[in-house]
């Protein structure tokens, strides 16, 4: 279902399950929150041939209120956009609905060059109220709610021009340029990372004139601390 293997600070997520359900999520979440402090580099990836297909929508109601399953949801987005270091998502295949939210809260995503990517709820009825909270971050108004409205498949090439992954590889060196990527970040000092992370993050919620004086203030900072 969820096979995680951390060593030297870095953190493998695989899905071995095509669409997630309550237990899936549920792993997530503590594998999220394992990662969160064993270590600096987090990569998602999926055994299959999808990346995922988003929500299970065939399983079972379970005894729990709506509440209970949304919030579930909301906490394994939290932890993700929560996660310190580096998050990369590796996408192959189908990725969908919630998918599509874990690829767009990743820091790096690597596309293969056939991947396809939907938000397939509008489609079915829903409102992806979860992706639109934090979507504009990522992608321009008018780019979400296209693909939101329409809930239409759309390929890698698209995905990367929209701002949604960072690069497009050829599928059959989807899991070498992953391996490549994590050799890359480990070379530089974890500290940098999380500080860049952290401050890139900060900075873009600060209006442009204020942005020069916080940057003097936070690279003196860093600075003293070194």
């Amino acid at each position: 279902m969820l096979d995680v293997r951390i060593a030297d600070r870095v953190a493998r997520l695989t899905f071995g399950r095509p669409a997630f359900n309550t237990e899936m999520l549920t792993r997530f979440q503590a594998a999220l929150a394992r990662a969160t402090v064993e270590a600096d580099i987090l990569v998602i990836n999926s055994s299959g041939e999808d990346f995922s297909l988003g929500r299970d929508r065939q399983e079972p109601k379970g005894s729990g209120t709506p509440f209970d399953s949304f919030k579930l949801i909301t906490d394994v987005n939290t932890a993700l956009s929560a996660f310190p270091g580096v998050a990369v998502s590796l996408v192959r295949g189908r990725a969908f609905g919630f998918a599509v939210g874990v690829i767009m809260r990743s820091d790096i995503a690597i596309a293969a060059e056939d991947a396809r990517f939907a938000l397939d709820e509008v489609k079915l009825g829903i409102s992806p109220m979860f992706i639109m909270a934090e979507i504009l971050e990522h992608l321009g108004p008018k780019a979400a709610l296209d693909i939101v409205l329409t809930s239409r498949e759309f390929g890698a090439a698209e995905a990367r021009e929209i701002g949604l992954v960072s690069r497009i590889v050829p599928a059959a060196r989807l899991d070498a340029a992953g391996e490549e990527l994590v050799s890359q970040l480990r070379e530089r000092n974890p500290a940098v990372l999380i500080a860049s992370k952290r401050y890139l993050g900060q900075v873009r919620r600060l209006p442009p004139e204020a942005r020069a004086a916080y940057a003097l203030v936070e690279q003196t900072k860093f600075a003293e601390k070194r």
